[in-house]
């Protein structure tokens, strides 16, 4: 899988503000122990929006309910920080940096169940369950960076089925077979560990559905998927299945293929620009 350094994509941040002010941390070496008053330095660590206006923090919930948070420095872990969105004071921590050393941030917003962990440089969400997820790193110096702006991009791409008819009556589940696809994310900007995905939703009879799933994508371009999708009755006796191939997913975008699912119908292709990050619509 090809290596490849994070780029902004138009609209693919994440609509978060936490204050990070850097004052008070506890390092594991014996130097960062003795480290004197004049060696210390206060950073302050901002994650903001790509439109750069405040959020409030109900927003914020809107787009991750966890925010997982670590510096390094020469290799190792010098602190860690795993927030949820119902503790007080989501989204600000205060540590404490040496001016004379260089350091790097890691950082990660989602949805999972509990908190990601950073191990060899790959950032692995709960139960490799993947979500709505963000990703910062930066390295700098205290001694000459005093305020980091931190831009979070998205690292997975969105899959949305817009169904137009009614859910007959007896469908009981449907699933979205996703196929092989990345569950973990490298620091370096890739994603990594392939795993079969599927993902279920249980739609109301009569209701007309929207079935939405994460993907992170593998690279910058577009990967092509083939996604199926079927419905189930009580018995798990297919009520009706329909495969969408070569669907592009591309970290940052969405997808969204729009029509009738249970009622057959001739197949047409239109495209038009969507709010998310300006990717294709498919009517089926």
């Amino acid at each position: 899988m090809k290596k490849r350094n994070l780029k902004s994509v138009n609209g693919g941040y994440l609509s978060l503000l936490a204050l990070v002010c850097i004052m008070t941390m506890g390092c594991s070496s014996d130097n960062d122990e003795r480290v004197t008053d004049a060696e210390k330095a206060t950073v302050t660590v901002t994650f903001s929006p790509y439109d750069m206006e405040p959020m409030t923090r109900a927003a914020v919930s809107d787009y991750a309910t966890r925010l997982d948070v670590w510096v390094y420095e020469s290799g190792t872990e010098r602190y860690a920080e795993h927030q949820q969105s119902t503790d007080d004071g989501f989204g600000s921590l205060t540590l404490t940096l040496d001016k004379t050393k260089m350091y790097t941030l890691y950082a990660a917003a989602h949805k999972g169940d509990g908190a990601a962990t950073l191990v060899n440089g790959v950032v692995a969400f709960p139960n490799d369950k993947v979500t709505h997820s963000f990703f910062y790193s930066q390295t700098f110096s205290p001694a000459t960076t005093t305020t980091l702006s931190c831009v979070m991009e998205r690292i997975v791409g969105n899959f949305r089925v817009e169904i137009t008819d009614a859910v007959p009556d007896g469908v009981a589940r449907m699933v979205m077979d996703i196929g092989e696809s990345p569950t973990r994310w490298d620091v370096a900007g890739y994603g990594v560990k392939l795993s079969e995905r599927t993902a279920s939703f249980a739609p109301a009879a009569g209701s007309s559905p929207t079935l939405s799933t994460f993907i992170i994508a593998d690279g910058e371009e577009d990967t092509a998927y083939t996604i199926t999708v079927t419905a189930y009755d009580a018995d798990d006796d297919v009520v009706q299945t329909r495969t969408f191939s070569d669907v592009p997913i591309r970290n940052g975008y969405r997808s969204i293929y729009r029509g009738n699912f249970f009622t057959d119908q001739a197949v047409g292709m239109t495209f038009t620009v969507n709010d998310w990050s300006n990717y294709d619509t498919v009517d089926f």
